[in-house]
């Protein structure tokens, strides 16, 4: 084969791949804290970006297609940050929301939560014009004593309950 037909070839076998992704639903994996931050308390986003990240990793290495997406407790706006969330969604074909937190609640338990949703079409006039969030399918917590966070593991953690909801979601 000769030069130019192998780039071409190339070139074809680049685009079938991009294409095959682009058809393949996705999973936005979604982390956000709850507690902001305040001197003398822990680094609430950077455990929440280790724990989405660590979620995030275990369902591409599963072979789901992921599209990640963080944001800071300190600016906390849920109407802000719902509308970013869905139009991220849209814009990367995405019909999954995995919702990620680790929190400290009002009872000083430490919270690592996983909740799944389905993104779901929203119609206007006969139009899909977005997406809204159905009602969650999917919910793993654990619940610990706050005094275990300097032991805390949150990629272990986010890989075994990943593995939970990907064992409970048979694709």
């Amino acid at each position: 084969m000769r030069r130019p037909e192998r780039l071409a070839g190339a070139a074809l076998l680049a685009l079938a791949a991009t294409a095959a992704q682009a058809l393949t639903p996705c999973t936005l994996v979604f982390g956000q804290g709850r507690n902001p931050p305040a001197a003398g308390t822990p680094d609430w986003d950077g455990l929440n970006a280790q724990f989405s990240a660590a979620v995030a990793s275990a369902l591409d290495e599963a072979g789901r297609r992921v599209v990640a997406m963080t944001a800071s407790s300190a600016q906390i706006d849920p109407q802000a940050t719902g509308l970013a969330l869905l139009q991220r969604a849209d814009e990367s074909g995405c019909g999954t929301l995995v919702e990620t937190t680790v929190f400290a609640d009002e009872q000083d338990a430490l919270v690592l939560r996983l909740r799944v949703y389905p993104l779901l079409p929203q119609l206007d006039g006969g139009g899909i014009v977005g997406l809204h969030i159905g009602a969650p399918l999917f919910v793993t917590q654990r619940e610990l004593a706050l005094s275990t966070l300097p032991r805390l593991r949150p990629g272990l953690l986010a890989a075994q309950m990943a593995a939970e909801y990907l064992q409970n979601d048979r694709r």
